[in-house]
């Protein structure tokens, strides 16, 4: 099984089938979605609507660089945010091209403008062994200065490493 280690930095998670890690807030919970749309999802939730997502998804490609520039991306991620149900606008806040331990990954920062409120989204994005994996961190727009250190720390930990 996958239960969250806790550490002093807070709980990591790690996917063995998956070869994902990141780490959250102690007072988080990990848990699955119902329904499953995705090869592999987890969801952690803080509270007020702050959460970190991952998913896993089959792609036909070994590369990001395959998928297109951090821009490029950044614009297809807008592009799908936009087209969601109740989504009225969507604004593009940063991008950047981050190698760590050899590997890389795109961050791209958002926001978006709903029927359910504003939220603020942070993704990063890689692609490895024929896999998208996707770690979408959010927070409504008013609970997202409270939050973002924790965030963004989520963030900054997400690694995928191959077993």
């Amino acid at each position: 099984g996958n239960k969250p280690v806790r550490t002093q930095e807070g709980q990591e998670y790690k996917s063995e089938k998956f070869g994902y890690s990141l780490t959250f807030p102690n007072d988080w919970k990990a848990g699955n979605k119902p329904v499953r749309t995705h090869l592999d999802e987890i969801n952690i939730k803080g509270s007020g609507g702050s959460e970190l997502g991952v998913s896993v998804d089959p792609v036909k490609i070994d590369s990001l660089e395959a998928f297109g520039t951090a821009k490029e991306v950044a614009k297809k991620v807008l592009g799908a945010e936009k087209a969601r149900d109740g989504v009225t606008t969507a604004k593009m806040l940063a991008y950047k091209k981050e190698q760590i331990d050899g590997k890389t990954y795109y961050i791209i920062e958002y926001e978006s403008e709903t029927s359910r409120g504003d939220k603020h989204f942070i993704a990063k994005v890689a692609i490895e062994d024929k896999k998208l994996y996707v770690l979408t961190a959010q927070a409504k727009q008013g609970k997202f200065a409270e939050d973002e250190q924790k965030l963004r720390t989520g963030v900054a930990s997400f690694r995928v490493s191959l077993p």
